[in-house]
């Protein structure tokens, strides 16, 4: 589940509330503080997200467990049966645990149960909740004030004269409303179009505007460099396997490196550049931007770029952007 554990935590952590409603299918639940996920037994083990919870006749423990896929190293339901009973152990509350499938088609086959034996000879029967956010109706949940819910919309199922490429634009246009401020609403749009990408073609999500109030969450950065020293160590093994075939691997090696790393740089400046110009083409429609184009064309410095992109989407005037260059 590369990238979207992590984003995942921050925004359940921050908002859990909502999640909590739909995990235990009601809204008649506080949520406490959040417990530490670390489980210590003979081995370590990590559960996703638990929470203190009050319930109106109990106070008790959420568990919640995020699949993009299908677990292929252990059922999910033996580890479920872990995570419960890890936690039960060490707070002697009851726990509810939930696991959330978002991919379309993922956790088809997990029947919400675990159960062995007899119960007479001390067999058990342990049950969970299973939430396929894909077989959701989306009307229900788009909500603005449902903060952690939002970037999960994208991968529901939308009213049924609805297209999907409208209801993508009908959650992006939602979570924009949301009264927070500008980091934690780029954050949100981020985790948005990394979550609907998971059903709809990346396209969607990758307008000008859009990805530039996403530059401004802190995991935008976060993946791309990722993303970036991935690229570098599929280029390092490309050289390597070609080097050994050619008896030229130490040459190689370094030039795949270097035209990875100058690739990477040309195209997020290119980026950074066109994006900056859809923008002001689209605020400014009446103005020739071409001195600005060559303007642009003459800075190296990409940190620089994206400034200067965020600057175009807030500027009130051409003559604002253009004092700020």
């Amino acid at each position: 589940m590369p990238y979207y554990d992590e984003i995942f935590k921050h925004i359940v952590g921050t908002y859990p509330q909502p999640l909590a409603a739909l995990a235990l299918k009601t809204a008649d639940v506080r949520v406490g503080a959040r417990l530490r996920t670390e489980h210590t037994t003979v081995r370590v083990h990590h559960s996703d997200m638990t929470f203190h919870i009050e319930l109106s006749d109990e106070q008790a423990i959420l568990h919640i467990e995020a699949q993009t896929d299908d677990n292929t190293h252990k059922p999910m339901p033996l580890r479920m049966l872990a995570y419960s009973s890890f936690l039960a152990l060490e707070h002697e509350k009851n726990v509810y645990s939930t696991v959330l499938y978002f991919r379309p088609s993922s956790g088809q086959k997990d029947p919400g149960l675990y159960q062995y034996g007899d119960a007479a000879r001390g067999g058990i029967s342990f049950h969970y909740n299973v939430i396929r956010i894909y077989e959701l109706a989306g009307e229900a949940f788009l909500d603005a004030e449902a903060i952690g819910i939002l970037p999960f919309t994208a991968l529901m199922k939308p009213p049924a004269d609805m297209p999907p490429h409208a209801w993508v634009e009908k959650c992006i246009e939602t979570t924009e409303t949301a009264e927070v401020d500008r980091q934690t609403r780029a954050t949100l749009l981020f985790a948005l179009s990394l979550f609907g990408s998971l059903a709809h073609p990346p396209e969607l999500f990758q307008e000008p505007t859009l990805e530039a109030i996403m530059q401004e969450s802190p995991f935008y950065e976060l993946v791309m460099q990722r993303g970036r020293e991935e690229g570098k160590e599929e280029g390092r093994e490309e050289g390597r396997e070609e080097g050994r075939e050619e008896g030229r691997e130490e040459g190689r090696e370094e030039g795949i490196q270097q035209g990875i790393e100058q690739g990477i740089q040309q195209g997020a400046r290119q980026m950074s550049i066109d994006n900056t110009l859809t923008i002001l083409e689209s605020h400014f429609p009446e103005v020739d931007i071409n001195p600005i184009k060559d303007k642009l064309q003459t800075i190296t410095d990409i940190e620089k770029l994206k400034q200067i992109n965020r600057n175009a989407l807030y500027a009130k005037s051409l003559q604002e952007f253009k004092e700020t260059l």
